[in-house]
């Protein structure tokens, strides 16, 4: 029998409440799990689509743990112990196949993410339907492909007004042909992300032994033993945060109860003269769960957070002060030196597994026992792995080709994207911060930086604004999930080849249905009817008014956003090298490169109640009370993720305003 070997956390501050087993047995994915999944996948979107892009005001997929994954999952365990166990001992389901759902559902949030398809299927008519003379925007319809886009006002007209069907000739005529073509553009994105994590799934997990704390809850939900839920620490947080939930939306429907919430004050008011009003919006807003999240992370990168918040607002006021910001809106370029520090982080990443890249290179195409790495438990060989991410790179810069876009654009534009895509994921695995968003300044804007769109034809602007869709924001990445589906596979013993079977599967089933699901709620309500989501018109706006502009009004190369992404890239590598280098140090680069996006605004001042709260249990209890602490704090998050998941389906469900637990 093959056995997997469980590695120590990589800080005992991070040690997760699973069972303390030194061999674990490889078990193949159940037909059962991937049953249960599939049922879970498009229910799991509706509810996800009908949340944040019919009501708009919950934002399940912009936190990086996912609430309704875990929602879903408190379920299954639920009625695992509850019910199975009762009536069906030898039924019960093990710790393997509830994490296998679990990662099914993650990833198909990830599919249906504000960040990921909904913006793509706002992109596909949104030019048709709101062109108009005044705009102009018919002198690019030319570099939109018709076969990326629909064109039939008809068709579109049932779209947007509404009080139509999806389900006629012309309708469905319309959509198939566009939603095939980027099905199989968004499978290949996948294939490339799942091939670049095998290469280095062992290197982080095994041998760096990354901690991955956005995994210790539902690790710790699905122990066989079921420790966690006989912790009455537990159930006290658990309490604490339900209250809290009951109370708050309670407060929605009869606003005379007080509310007990703390989100709704922007700091930016105490602030009236320049050149302290720079500062611009600063929400005070308390989140229970990000609270509990953040006794996860490690200590010096919630004190790098919120450090890295008040820096990024000095900049801002200190760019008033000499006159920078009157003169340019951008300065001091925040955006541009976060993305340098992302770049920085991959580069970093990259180089730090140099040894491991040239014995997995052998393994893949060295001669016979040219190296001792062991692949056969890898989500895939290593050689499949490195064929199959050179072969989706090259489909996509195929796809985009034929989309009209120069090779040169497109072999930039995704080299870009798989960077930040890795940057992404290694943060979420070494330090598992609650966000990462990178808003506007994805390859689409930092290759305008660089060239200026005199220097790009119209048919490469025109596909990189078709492109908008997954470059807005980084929010909801797919990438990270793959990954940490595999670690959690590693932990619960589950064949890493099936959890990669079992999350594409989820991942092709979540592409249709958040196509199904998306059109069928728009030709029923109008997209720009009922639905109140700003996502479902709001970035069509973005993109073609950005494209027409960038036409109408050539730019040069933006030499000050290139610096600014020179010194993000700069400070990022400095304080990488001084952590590696001073023992002690209390600046984390991630910090810096988090803390300046619309997330961490939201979140900053739950991680320093969370630093806080940490610190002072560490300094005064140590590991000992560090650990008692923890069922507290995964109390909090699933208190808090229960009860508010509970507020929006009964919201969907009666048609009434949704309370919301999260609306970063």
């Amino acid at each position: 029998m093959s056995l997997n070997v469980r590695q120590p956390p990589a800080s005992q501050e991070e040690e997760v409440t699973s069972p303390k087993l030194a061999l674990t047995p490889v078990r193949p994915v159940t037909l059962r799990a991937l049953l249960i999944g599939l049922v879970c996948v498009p229910i799991n979107t509706l509810w996800v689509i009908s949340m944040e892009r019919v009501d708009g005001r919950v934002f399940s997929s912009t936190c990086s743990l996912f609430f309704t994954a875990v929602f879903f999952l408190l379920a299954l365990v639920t009625l695992n112990r509850l019910v199975l166990a009762r009536l069906a001992p030898r039924k019960v389901m093990r710790q393997g196949e509830l994490l296998t759902i679990f990662s099914m559902i993650s990833i198909s949030t990830a599919m249906c993410a504000v960040d990921f398809m909904s913006p793509l299927i706002t992109l596909m008519g949104h030019a048709t339907w709101f062109s108009t003379p005044s705009n102009e925007w018919e002198k690019f319809f030319s570099s939109l492909p018709s076969w990326l886009t629909v064109s039939d006002r008809e068709v579109l007209r049932g779209y947007y007004v509404g009080n139509s069907s999806l389900y006629t000739p012309q309708h469905l005529r319309a959509w198939l042909i566009p939603s095939f073509f980027w099905g199989l553009f968004i499978f290949a994105l996948l294939w490339t992300m799942a091939c670049l994590n095998t290469l280095v799934r062992a290197q982080w997990t095994e041998k760096e032994r990354l901690s991955y704390p956005l995994v210790q809850l539902p690790l710790a939900m699905t122990t066989e033993e079921g420790s966690l839920f006989k912790s009455k620490i537990f159930w006290f947080g658990f309490a604490v945060a339900a209250s809290l939930e009951i109370i708050n939306g309670l407060h929605s429907l009869f606003p005379s109860i007080p509310a007990l919430t703390f989100n709704g004050l922007d700091a930016n008011l105490f602030f009236t003269q320049k050149p302290w009003s720079a500062i611009g919006w600063t929400p005070l807003a308390i989140f229970p769960f990000i609270v509990g999240i953040g006794y996860l992370l490690p200590a010096d990168l919630l004190f790098s957070c919120w450090f890295f918040f008040f820096y990024w607002k000095l900049e801002r006021v200190m760019s008033s002060a000499f006159g920078y910001l009157e003169t340019n809106p951008r300065s001091p370029y925040i955006d541009e030196q976060m993305f340098g520090g992302y770049v920085a982080v991959a580069v970093f990443a990259v180089w730090s597994m140099r040894s491991q890249l040239r014995d997995i290179w052998r393994k893949a195409f060295g001669k016979r026992n040219a190296s001792t790495l062991d692949d056969s438990q890898e989500p895939m060989t290593y050689r499949k792995a490195f064929l199959g991410a050179a072969g989706g790179f090259v489909f996509l810069v195929g796809f985009s080709m034929a989309a009209k876009m120069p090779a040169w654009v497109a072999v930039l534009f995704f080299l870009l994207y798989f960077v930040i895509a890795l940057s992404v994921t290694r943060m979420r695995a070494e330090l598992g911060p609650p966000a990462h968003d990178l808003h506007f300044i994805g390859p689409n804007q930092s290759l305008f930086s660089i060239f200026g769109s005199q220097n790009l034809s119209q048919n490469a602007m025109g596909v990189m604004t078709l492109y908008y869709w997954f470059n807005r924001a980084y929010r909801g990445h797919a990438m990270p999930h793959q990954l940490e589906a595999f670690k959690m596979g590693k932990e619960s013993g589950t064949n890493l080849r099936g959890t990669l079977f079992a999350v594409t599967l989820a991942s092709v089933v979540a592409i249709a249905a958040t196509f199904w699901v998306t059109l069928h709620l728009s030709y029923q309500l109008g997209a720009a009817g009922k639905v109140h989501g700003w996502a479902s018109l709001g970035y069509g706006n973005e993109a073609f008014d950005k494209l027409s502009s960038w036409i109408s009004t050539p730019t040069k190369p933006d030499v000050p956003a290139m610096q600014s992404m020179t010194l993000g890239f700069a400070i990022t590598a400095v304080l990488t090298l001084l952590r590696m280098r001073v023992l002690g140090f209390p600046f984390h680069p991630l910090g810096f490169c988090l803390s300046g996006g619309w997330s961490m605004w939201w979140m900053w001042l739950s991680l320093m109640i969370a630093w806080i709260f940490k610190v002072s249990i560490l300094r005064f209890g140590g590991l000992k009370l560090y650990k008692a602490a923890l069922p507290f704090f995964f109390g909090i998050i699933l208190g808090d993720f229960l009860i508010g998941g509970v507020w929006t389906l009964l919201g969907l469900f009666y048609g009434i305003p949704i309370y919301s637990v999260w609306s970063g």
